[in-house]
């Protein structure tokens, strides 16, 4: 429980001070809002707000999560070897989400990325993912029911495509949460909270860790996200969110 804290402080901290660093940045390059035209015209007042602020959150969770990496890898290399493909997953989409943000304020199309090609690589990550931590890692198919407090072995032709179907069914989760200055990261700190608690019960500690880093990451941006938003989080931060709760679901 001690190293958790940690890792949420220093994923936090890492956050505030990568936060310093890039929103003069994209200021200085005028990476803006960019609100559309049929949206809500109170967000309007959101146009040249400095947007992509998920860059900040992606470089807090992959530099965190290093160091997690490192910290299990003389001590129980599984947990680190876990760690792995985590970061893998919040790093593909949010990449896709990088794509998107980049067609809206340095192209100027405020539509982004096109929904089938959004799709695609969103799909590809994941077949990735889940191929990975089912082949390579061997995770096992065991799902566990809440409801009913039961565990169910699922044969591998049916959860490989089930849990490629739950990670793209919460594509937009974030994405259409996303739009008031500090909802999509309070509101993923809470959920990511609770389900780093629940990974703390089960003792999955490469999910406590990876979920205390994204707790502190999301934190540490609602320090210049809150209203009035001194930067936007945009798909690359969206995408690279939902993720985080819809793959920890996966293997829970």
């Amino acid at each position: 429980m001690d190293f958790q804290v940690k890792v949420l402080l220093l994923s936090f901290a890492i956050t505030v001070i990568a936060s310093m660093i890039i929103i003069p940045i994209l200021k200085r390059l005028k990476v803006r809002q960019m609100e559309r035209a049929d949206g809500p015209k109170s967000h309007l007042v959101k146009q040249g707000t400095p947007t992509m602020g998920g860059i900040i959150i992606m470089i807090s969770v992959v530099l965190t999560s290093i160091c997690g990496f490192l910290y299990y890898y003389n001590k129980e290399i599984d947990v680190a070897i876990k760690i792995l493909p985590l970061v893998f997953i919040a790093l593909g989409f949010g990449t896709v989400g990088l794509v998107d943000d980049f067609k809206k304020v340095v192209l100027k199309d405020t539509k982004g990325l096109k929904p089938a090609y959004k799709m695609i690589g969103l799909l590809i990550v994941s077949v990735v993912y889940v191929l990975y931590i089912t082949q390579v890692l061997k995770i096992g198919t065991q799902t566990y029911i809440p409801f009913f407090d039961i565990y169910i072995d699922l044969p591998i032709w049916i959860y490989i495509p089930f849990a490629i179907f739950v990670i793209l069914a919460t594509t937009n989760a974030v994405n259409l949460t996303d739009g008031v200055d500090g909802l999509a990261a309070s509101v993923t700190a809470i959920i990511m909270t609770f389900l780093t608690v629940v990974s703390i019960l089960f003792d999955i500690k490469e999910v406590t860790v990876f979920g205390s880093v994204v707790v502190g990451a999301c934190l540490g941006f609602l320090v210049f996200n809150l209203h009035t938003a001194k930067v936007m989080m945009g798909d690359t931060g969206s995408l690279l969110l939902r993720r985080s709760y819809s793959r920890n679901c996966i293997i829970f």
